[in-house]
């Protein structure tokens, strides 16, 4: 199963019309988007066809900020929105199945900060997904018992001259290892995108 993990930045037309464009040529079966808006899924089925599922990042700030679920062929859902706190806004994840019966994964934006963050991963961690994918935000060395961190080491967000390891791919030692590529963004966001290849 091919699938994209990818904060897309709140894409206005243009970008939103190359990042189907991209999703087209890489053939993506599935797109698991942060930073996104509740538009840009209808719009992609404009483009490209398929269905899709928006979930709010933070409903108590009654942002339209949150995150989008793209699949090329079948249904996307049903999706169950996943509250896990964070600060200064309260956070959802989305928790759905990669395939009809199949195991489920969560795509998710946790909060900055290396207390905040560790304590949200647990939070999504406890209801055993078995793919954790999205922009973690969490730079520095990722331990997380049961699941493998398969992105790959160079960084997916660049900081002056530094790259950051933000957006993270976590799999399950129940499933087959993927293989994880960085994407650069070619301008269609702040975040190269990463490329998985799962075997199902």
């Amino acid at each position: 199963m091919r699938i994209l993990c990818w904060n897309l930045k709140r894409p206005d037309g243009r970008r939103l019309r190359g990042i189907a464009e991209r999703l087209r040529d890489l053939g993506v079966e599935l797109l698991m988007a942060q930073e996104t808006r509740p538009e840009d899924g209808p719009a992609l089925g404009r483009l490209l066809g398929g269905a899709s599922a928006f979930t709010a990042a933070f409903p108590l700030r009654q942002s339209a900020e949150g995150h989008l679920l793209w699949r090329r062929h079948g249904p996307v859902g049903p999706v169950q929105p996943l509250s896990f706190g964070g600060w200064p806004w309260p956070r959802v994840a989305q928790l759905f199945r990669l395939v009809p019966d199949g195991p489920v994964a969560a795509n998710l934006q946790l909060s900055h900060g290396p207390l905040a963050h560790r304590r949200e991963l647990g939070v999504v961690a406890g209801h055993r997904p078995a793919l954790i994918a999205g922009d973690i935000n969490w730079p520095e060395a990722l331990h997380l018992s049961g699941w493998h961190d398969a992105t790959p080491i160079g960084g997916s967000f660049r900081l002056g001259p530094l790259r950051l390891r933000l957006d993270r791919v976590l799999v399950a030692d129940t499933l087959p290892q993927p293989s994880v590529r960085i994407l650069p963004h070619g301008g269609l966001s702040d975040h190269d995108a990463l490329l998985i290849d799962l075997p199902l």
